[in-house]
C-alpha cells in the first residue's frame, strides 16, 4: 500500500511519546509499504535527523513552523472557540503542502498523528481514501487530571483548554470512522468506535538484563522531562517519597533520565542521592543497570513507554495507578502499584529487600511485553484498519478495563456526555 503519514512534529529523534510512536510505526510499516511523510516542525530538520526517517520513506516533506508563530496563533486562539492545541499547529503553508502531496499521487491510506492534525484532514475523513486518526491518548483526560492539580490562573487556563478539547474530541469521535487510541481507559472516554492499539517496544534495543551488572540500591525514573506530568511526578517523588526511603536506605541513589529537564527538575539535584542526567545515549543501558524503575505519575493519560521499556529490560517497576492505566499490567505479578507516599516507599522497600521478588517481576514483566507490546503486531492492526478489515473487537481482551478500574476515565465520560458541538475542518 501507499500510505501518507501526517505528523505535527518530525518523528526523529524519537524522544517524546508521539514521536516515538510515529517513528516506530514508520519503521514497522516500511517493511511492506511505500510511505510518504508530511510533517510540521518548529525548526529546520538537520541531516542527522532526516537520515533515519529518509531510509523508511519514499518521500519526506517538512514544513517549518517556528515557535514564535505558534505562540502568536495560540494567543489569538484565546479569543476563539477551538482548542489552543489546534491554534498552535495551524499553518497555511502546511495545508498547501499536504494538499499538493495528496494531489500528486494516489494513496491507499492517510495516517494522521494526534488530534492537532485533525483539521487538515477533516474534509477527507469520510471520503474514498481511508483516513486513520491516531489520537495516541485522550487529551481531555490528560488535561482534566492536570487541571485538578493546579491552582489560580494556571488552573483557569487548563480548565478553558480542557473544555474546548473535550468538546472537540467528542466531535472527532463522531466524525472520524477510523480512530486509534493507545489505552483502554482513553477508549472508555472516546467511545466504542475507537481501536485500542498499544505502543510497542523494540526488544532488540531493550534486551533483557539479569541481576548481574546492576548497580546496588539504584532507582531510575525515565521520560521526557519537558512533559508536565513527568516533571510533576519527579518533584512529587523526591519531595514526598524520597525522605521516607532515605531514612531506611541512606545509600540509596535516584537517577532522573530523560530529555529537556527544566529548572524545577534540575533543582532536585540539591537532594542527597539524586542525579538529573538529562538525555542519555542509551536508555536501555541505564535501565539495565538500575535496581528498580519508578513511575510516580500523578496525572496524564495513555500508555507509558517508560513502564514498558523497564519491564522489557527486566527492571522491576513500582508505579502509581495512573502510570499503569494504559499498560494494564497485573499488580504483584508484572509490577507493584502504590499511590500514597507511604505506600510507594513501602513498595520500593519490598523490592530492595527481596531479590526473589525482583527476579519474578523481571521475568513476568519481560514476558508481558513480549506477548502484547511489539511494534510488528501494532503494524498488523494498522494494516487491518487501512484495508477496512479491522473491528474494535480486534483488541487484546487482556486490555479490556475490569469493572472498577475506570477511575478518572469514568468521571471524564460523564463530563463529556452532554457535548454535541460539530466542528468544521
Amino acid at each position: 500500500m501507499k500510505i501518507c503519514f501526517v505528523t505535527p512534529r518530525f518523528p526523529y529523534p524519537a524522544i517524546k511519546g508521539d514521536t516515538l510512536r510515529a517513528f516506530h510505526q514508520l519503521q514497522a510499516l516500511s517493511r511492506k509499504h511505500q510511505l510518504t511523510l508530511v510533517s510540521l516542525h518548529d525548526r529546520p530538520v538537520t541531516a542527522d535527523q532526516l537520515a533515519p526517517v529518509g531510509t523508511l520513506c519514499e518521500r519526506v516533506r517538512v514544513v517549518a513552523h517556528p515557535t514564535w508563530r505558534s505562540v502568536l496563533r495560540t494567543g489569538a486562539g484565546l479569543f476563539g472557540q477551538e482548542p489552543l492545541q489546534l491554534a498552535y499547529y495551524r499553518a497555511a503553508r502546511f495545508r498547501q503542502m499536504l494538499d499538493a502531496v495528496l494531489a500528486a499521487d494516489r494513496y491507499d491510506a492517510i495516517h494522521v498523528s494526534l488530534i492537532r492534525m485533525a483539521p487538515y484532514v477533516w474534509d477527507l475523513a469520510q471520503g474514498k481514501i481511508p483516513v486513520v486518526l491516531d489520537l495516541v491518548d485522550c487529551l481531555s483526560l490528560n488535561l482534566m487530571s492536570r487541571r485538578d492539580e493546579r491552582r489560580g490562573p494556571v488552573r483557569a487556563l487548563y480548565g478553558l483548554e480542557y473544555r474546548r478539547v473535550r468538546d472537540y474530541e467528542r466531535a472527532v469521535a463522531a466524525h472520524f470512522p477510523r480512530l486509534v487510541i493507545s489505552s483502554p481507559v482513553d477508549r472508555a472516554v472516546l467511545g466504542d468506535r475507537a481501536h485500542v492499539i498499544p505502543n510497542g517496544v523494540d526488544l532488540d534495543q531493550f534486551p533483557f538484563q539479569g541481576p548481574e551488572g546492576r548497580q546496588r540500591q539504584t532507582l531510575i525514573f525515565t521520560g521526557n522531562m519537558a512533559y508536565p506530568p513527568n516533571e510533576e511526578a519527579a518533584r512529587w517523588f523526591v519531595r514526598r517519597v524520597w525522605p521516607l526511603l532515605q531514612a531506611r536506605w541512606p545509600c540509596l541513589q535516584l537517577q532522573i533520565a530523560g530529555a529537556s529537564p527544566g529548572p524545577r527538575v534540575r533543582a532536585l539535584e540539591g537532594w542527597a542521592g539524586v542525579s538529573v542526567l538529562g538525555r542519555v545515549p542509551s536508555m536501555a543501558e541505564h535501565l539495565g543497570r538500575a535496581t528498580i524503575s519508578i513511575c510516580p505519575l500523578q496525572s496524564g493519560s495513555g500508555i507509558q513507554n517508560k513502564v514498558l521499556e523497564a519491564m522489557a529490560v527486566g527492571t522491576p517497576v513500582v508505579s502509581t495507578t495512573v502510570g499503569n492505566q494504559g499498560t494494564q499490567a497485573t499488580p504483584e505479578r508484572e509490577l507493584l502499584v502504590a499511590d500514597s507516599p507511604e505506600d510507594f516507599a513501602t513498595a520500593v522497600d519490598r523490592l530492595l529487600r527481596d531479590a526473589d521478588l525482583r527476579a519474578r517481576m523481571a521475568t513476568y514483566g519481560r514476558a508481558y511485553v513480549e506477548e502484547r507490546f511489539q511494534w510488528q503486531a501494532h503494524a498488523r492492526k494498522l494494516e487491518a484498519l487501512y484495508s477496512g478489515q479491522a473491528q474494535p473487537s480486534l483488541e487484546d481482551p487482556r486490555l479490556a478495563i475490569p469493572q472498577g478500574r475506570l477511575m478518572a476515565g469514568r468521571s471524564a465520560i460523564s463530563a463529556i456526555a452532554d457535548a454535541r458541538i460539530q466542528w468544521p475542518g
